[in-house]
């Protein structure tokens, strides 16, 4: 036994000196990068592999251009107070932003972190191509639960071109690329149901720079499947199985987002297209903009747990132009107005696109504007005004309750935001909501936020 506890112990420092040997060796042959503490270049492949996994982490190009991966985000405090309800219409985020002016008169104040975002970016280019990633999140997760506040995906998509940046297919979540222009106000809900048509969606957009000026881009886009699935409008075509109820019971109960059978049988399985050209000034136009949008989607409505008719052909659709215009060296205007029919989550309108009573589509006129003064390097200030005007004739017959569709939402507001040091910013706003509903009620209410927020 004692014979063969020897021979292990020699037979371990035998390999222990090649061990050493070999590392030494290796070591003379290191770049200076490596000899100077950058490690083995593991991401390095010098033939590609035969087969690339999907779902698999591959070995990376590295070889090909020069990239970077960049960590950024924003630290941000948000005090708020409201003299009544000024979220109606988004019960389950009302720490976080204004809607509507809701039937609810008793004031309340909050101080919200979720507006925090946190991202990594990475770049990559040889000059001719380039291509970006990036990821980011908040903390806006579906309710409210200040001892629980989750992360929030708001962007995951990679940016690809072959010609240094003349044409651009963007594929993943983003910015919803028509009406792309946006309000500077600080509020989370950008104005929307108040006149801005946004959103963060999966999408695939092919965009072209035809000069120096013109622009154009093509898209498809549409939130996951399921996620229209929003109470009271959680449509569902009929099926054989669990739960097989023409509404959201049975197995599903009222759990809305989180029930496989709306998923699977939401009737929303078109994407919308859309398209958007543009002019940008150069030169002596500089700061100059115009864009024309265009959407389209159909779908047949299916049955809801509330009720609404179904078999309605429902032909979602939008037109609309963006302008922005510089009027001096510090003063400059920017706006949307859009026309459209059967606008909702997709455009943060979420419960507005169909009569609750008839299952009919809702067309609406929707717009806003806004001036931006530089008063000096410091301090900016703003004044806006939007709305939403859905036709009253497409709400006739809603058996909508209170503060769920309106017949007539917009809001005034008023900014300012001063550059603190470094890059720490303050913020003070004033939202101002009126809202007149379809029950025949009209609130107004003000909303105030005193925001700082740190970008690193």
């Amino acid at each position: 036994m004692h014979a063969r506890g020897t021979g292990g112990c020699v037979l371990c420092a035998i390999v222990m000196m090649i061990a050493v040997v070999a590392t030494t060796v290796g070591a003379e042959e290191q770049s200076a990068g490596e000899a100077a503490g950058a490690g083995q270049r593991l991401r390095d492949v010098e033939t590609p592999p035969a087969v690339i996994c999907g779902g698999c982490v591959t070995p990376t190009f590295a070889g090909e251009g020069k990239g970077s991966i960049v960590p950024y985000g924003r630290i941000e405090l948000d005090a708020i107070y409201s003299n009544r309800n000024t979220n109606p219409l988004d019960p389950g985020q009302f720490n976080g932003y204004a809607t509507a002016a809701g039937k609810s008169s008793n004031a309340s104040s909050t101080l919200n972190p979720r507006y925090s975002v946190f991202g990594l970016r990475a770049d990559r280019t040889d000059g001719t191509h380039s291509l970006t990633g990036v990821v980011e999140a908040d903390f806006y997760s579906q309710t409210d639960n200040a001892g629980n506040i989750s992360p929030r995906l708001r962007l995951a998509n990679v940016k690809y071109s072959p010609n240094n940046s003349r044409t651009t297919i963007t594929a993943g979540m983003d910015w919803t690329p028509i009406m792309s222009s946006h309000p500077s106000l600080i509020d989370f809900s950008i104005m929307g149901y108040n006149g801005n048509l946004w959103q963060r969606l999966p999408q695939i957009t092919v965009k072209h720079q035809f000069n120096e000026n013109v622009n154009g881009l093509l898209t498809v886009m549409r939130f996951e499947r399921g996620l229209s699935a929003i109470q009271p409008q959680t449509q569902r075509r009929t099926f054989q199985g669990a739960g097989a109820a023409a509404a959201a019971s049975g197995s599903c109960g009222s759990s809305g987002f989180a029930c496989s059978e709306n998923a699977f049988n939401d009737p929303v399985q078109m994407p919308y297209v859309g398209t958007r050209f543009a002019y940008t000034g150069t030169g002596d136009q500089a700061g100059f903009m115009v864009a024309l949008n265009a959407a389209f989607r159909h779908y047949r409505s299916a049955p809801t747990a509330g009720g609404i008719p179904a078999g309605n052909d429902i032909n979602s659709y939008l037109v609309g132009a963006e302008l922005a215009v510089p009027l001096t060296n510090r003063l400059k205007f920017t706006g949307e107005i859009a026309y459209g029919q059967a606008l909702g989550v997709e455009f943060f309108r979420y419960g507005q696109e169909r009569n609750l009573g008839t299952g009919k589509a809702i067309r609406t006129v929707v717009g806003w504007g806004e001036l931006d003064y530089a008063y000096d390097r410091r301090l900016t200030l703003i004044a806006g005004y939007g709305f939403d005007n859905p036709l009253n004739s497409d709400l006739r017959g809603t058996s909508a309750g209170a503060d769920t569709q309106y017949v007539l939402n917009h809001r005034t507001y008023l900014t300012a935001v001063r550059h603190i040091w470094g890059d720490l910013y303050a913020s003070l706003e004033w939202n101002h909501l009126m809202s007149e509903w379809s029950t025949g009620e009209h609130f107004a209410g003000d909303n105030f936020m005193l925001s700082t927020w740190y970008n690193f």
